[in-house]
């Protein structure tokens, strides 16, 4: 008799496999069916375009795990589970028709051969990945993890699954006294020849196969209904959650019709969880728990209450509550904050996008909460009390700094930069190159004057003609926008762009990577579409060019922080390490957060204007990493980092040289 022919006893063993595919089945498609509702009747996205980038996407993130490979051995561990499921689709397949037809099985053929070497190989190294998270969870109770019977329970299943496979195959060739497949299948093979050595009769062999294959059988079902029930729902939903990302650029917010919306009386931004979209909605479905983006997240590092994770979370339980497996929704949708979401957890966001760029299944946090800032702001009008001056500055002034218009000139004193509207006057504004959009806090803020002023210098001894706006510069509406009031924001854009046009403004650029993301990633939104550069994309190109010769020497350890704007919102990491190591005699060295892991120095989101309590400021935490690698000057490349690194030099009475890029370069010029 055939081994699989004693896995079924006759027509009831047939019957009871039936019995059990169509429970397991029916209750698992009631299940999904239910979690599929709130899903269908979410808010529009359009995310079906690009199809190319979202092909490759789905390969880099899906089948190859790249998001996982940031921290490589538990990436590679977790990794070889979800390669060996890929494997061993095909295998619970094979099982489930044997059940019904045992002559069918996966031939011995060349195809059929490499396919048991792999199955094997991953049974192993499955088990591999299992044992080390149970490690994980059970002995090191790695803090970032969700600490939870669940994660047990299913690595429990999965080293079942792989037990019972090795058993099934090695009690079918232990009966056989051969192995057909000449060995390929060398873990079952082992496996088999061990039932053999301790001495098993055939019919002992018999019985650990049958219990081996409804073990296996009964444990697939088992393991299908629980992925929609808990956090492993991840394991269905995140292949469209990597194939439907957001393939437009990282930095660029939803433009909301404002007017539009209080006209018609319609909510803005995330009140309840009814203003999700159905791409936020797979957002939560496919959280892993994995604590990543906690991992990364500055305010977090830095003690307050924000989780990225638990904001998911939250709001992943709040959709479970008002859309019940069993029984009827009670039809009232609560609001976010504070009933699943408490206030203070969004605002402690510095929007620095660690936590995003850190998922493996690319879940975008941070547009949640400024989704939720936004009600917060413009429908309910609640926020922190600090951010009511920044309005009241943007109202009056049109900048969050409450300066007036011609403060914006302080920095130009004692040195000749044309302004646009003279050059205009006499009719000289088609000679300029470019634009130089200095932004408010290079403006306005007494130690970035001396960026501007460097700046000018080089684009001097380059040959670069440009302008400055003066008093008709406006503040972007970043801050506000981050904040959470996209009017205030709106009324920003219009005006600037009106200006720009007026002027014929198609290249700008910026010191500040806050405007610089605005007017390239947002602003086109609005109509306003221009050829914008950042000052330390300028500097490196003028270097590489040679219009700029760096001849001055300066034997000093330099080490460079990434803006959180520059590099993970537009993926700018080279011009200004290329521009450092421009310079004769410095040692370039990297902090270990670094590059796309880069730790915020606090400034985003309209925390600039918060003082933090002391020993949870954002910008000690970033200096401390600084101070690991012993500089001599800590380099940057945003005016907003450029305070607050200032600031924590300042507080913390360290002995080391905050320099912009652009002083750097300055200083090294013939």
């Amino acid at each position: 008799m055939h081994p699989t022919d004693i896995s079924l006893i006759g027509i009831g063993g047939r019957v009871w496999l039936a019995l059990l595919l169509v429970a397991g089945l029916g209750f698992f498609g009631y299940v999904i069916e239910k979690r599929l509702r709130p899903l269908l009747r979410a808010k529009p996205d359009d995310r079906f375009r690009d199809w190319p980038k979202r092909l490759a996407n789905a390969f880099l993130y899906f089948l190859a795990q790249r998001g996982l490979f940031k921290d490589f051995l538990p990436g590679l561990m977790h990794a070889f589970i979800f390669w060996g499921f890929l494997i061993y689709a095909i295998r619970t397949l094979s099982l489930f028709i044997s059940g019904f037809f045992p002559q069918i099985d996966v031939p011995a053929s060349p195809v059929g051969n490499l396919y048991f070497v792999m199955k094997d190989a991953f049974a192993l190294l499955v088990s591999l990945g299992c044992i080390y998270w149970l490690y994980q969870r059970l002995v090191a109770r790695k803090s970032r993890l969700t600490l939870s019977w669940e994660g047990v329970f299913i690595l429990g299943l999965i080293l079942t699954l792989m037990i019972s496979d090795l058993l099934i195959d090695g009690a079918h060739i232990a009966l056989d006294g051969e192995n057909l497949r000449g060995g390929w299948d060398f873990a079952s093979a082992g496996t088999g020849w061990l039932l053999q050595q301790v001495g098993f009769s055939p019919s002992a062999i018999t019985g650990i196969y049958m219990g081996a294959w409804w073990t296996h059988v009964l444990t697939i079902l088992l393991f299908l209904n629980f992925l929609p029930l808990g956090k492993h729902f991840h394991i269905i939903t995140s292949l469209p959650n990597v194939l439907f990302y957001k393939t437009q650029p990282q930095g660029q917010m939803t433009k909301l019709d404002v007017e539009g919306a209080f006209e018609r009386e319609e909510s803005l931004g995330l009140r309840t969880v009814k203003d999700l979209t159905w791409r936020d909605m797979l957002d939560l479905y496919s959280c892993t728990e994995c604590g990543r983006c906690e991992d990364e997240c500055p305010a977090n590092h830095s003690g307050k209450i924000l989780s990225p994770k638990e904001i998911i979370l939250e709001l992943r339980d709040q959709v479970y509550k008002e859309n019940p497996l069993f029984g009827k929704s009670a039809g009232v949708s609560e609001d976010v904050v504070p009933v699943a979401v408490k206030a203070d957890e969004i605002w402690a966001c510095t929007t620095c996008m660690a936590c995003v760029a850190a998922c493996p299944v690319q879940i975008n946090q941070l547009d949640k909460i400024l989704e939720m800032r936004r009600n917060e702001v413009m429908m309910k009008d609640q926020y922190p009390t600090f951010f009511t001056e920044v309005f009241k500055g943007y109202d009056g002034r049109g900048n969050p700094w409450n300066m007036t218009s011609d403060a914006r000139l302080e920095w130009t004193k004692g040195i000749n930069v044309p302004i646009l509207r003279d050059l205009h006057a006499r009719n000289e504004h088609t000679q300029i190159d470019l634009i130089f959009f200095v932004g408010c806090a290079t403006a306005f803020e007494p130690r970035n004057q001396t960026v501007a002023r460097s700046l000018v210098k080089i684009m001097e001894k380059a040959g670069i003609t440009f302008a400055i706006l003066g008093d008709e510069e406006s503040c972007t509406g970043d801050a506000a926008r981050r904040i959470g009031h996209e009017y205030i924001f709106q009324v920003q854009a219009e005006k600037n762009i009106q200006t720009f046009s007026k002027y014929g403004i198609t290249k700008i650029l910026t010191a500040c990577p806050h405007c610089y993301n605005t007017f390239k990633n947002e602003y086109p939104d609005f109509g306003g579409n221009y050829e914008v550069l950042h000052h330390s994309e300028l500097i490196a190109d003028l270097i590489q060019q040679g219009k700029l010769r760096l001849t001055k020497g300066l034997e000093k350890k330099i080490t460079y922080h990434d803006s959180c704007y520059l590099g993970r919102y537009n993926n700018i990491y080279d011009p200004q390490r290329a521009a450092i190591d421009a310079i004769p005699g410095v040692k370039r060295v990297e902090m270990t957060r670094s590059r796309e892991r880069g730790m915020c120095c606090g400034a985003g989101g309209g925390l600039m204007w918060v003082e933090e309590d002391q020993g949870k400021r954002v910008n000690d935490r970033r200096l401390k990493q600084a101070l690991e690698v012993e500089p001599d000057i800590l380099a940057t490349a945003c005016p907003f980092c450029m305070i607050m690194m200032e600031d924590g030099i300042k507080n913390n009475d360290v002995k080391l040289q905050d320099k912009d890029i652009a002083e750097l370069v300055a200083d090294a010029m013939e």
